[in-house]
């Protein structure tokens, strides 16, 4: 089974592409330098929609967007999430969506862990570089993460 990861971000969206057991196939984020919003919009369909056709993921697995804290925020996050999940649709695979305190309570026994703690677990569990920047291994955790549910569902 091969993943594909997304962290969404609308100035730096995350990836990571893992096969199973636990192979890394390639991480990075796509860094988003364009000015207005529909324009950064269509690089993240245009990036996710690249990845796919290259590694011909079964499933992909996105972070769910949580507008509690930052409505304003949030809404962006959407609408990045959106070109992704568009990028998926045309490619007629399955999407995933994971709230990322489960992820980081799966990995890290907390919740609230911070990002650089879960970052240093996913590269010691996957042997990644310990530079890994946090988009990448967000979008990695979020690979991982769907991976082991659908092992344990049995559906791998």
């Amino acid at each position: 089974m091969r993943i594909l990861g997304i962290d969404p971000g609308s100035r730096v969206t995350g990836y990571g592409i893992i096969e199973a057991p636990q192979k890394v196939l390639a991480w990075g984020a796509l860094r988003l330098k364009e000015k207005d919003l529909p324009t950064r919009l269509e690089s993240i369909f245009e990036g996710i929609d690249q990845l796919i056709k290259q590694y011909d993921p079964e499933a992909i697995a996105l972070e769910e967007v949580i507008p509690e804290s930052f409505p304003h925020a949030a809404l962006k996050l959407g609408q990045a999430q959106g070109a992704a999940i568009l990028a998926a649709a045309r490619a007629k695979k399955p999407v995933f969506f994971y709230h990322p305190l489960e992820i980081k309570k799966a990995f890290t026994g907390y919740g609230n862990a911070p990002k650089e703690q879960l970052r240093f677990i996913i590269c010691r569990l996957l042997e990644v570089p310990r530079d890994l920047p946090t988009d990448a291994s967000d979008a990695l955790a979020v690979a991982l993460y769907h991976l082991q549910r659908s092992k344990d569902a049995g559906t791998s």
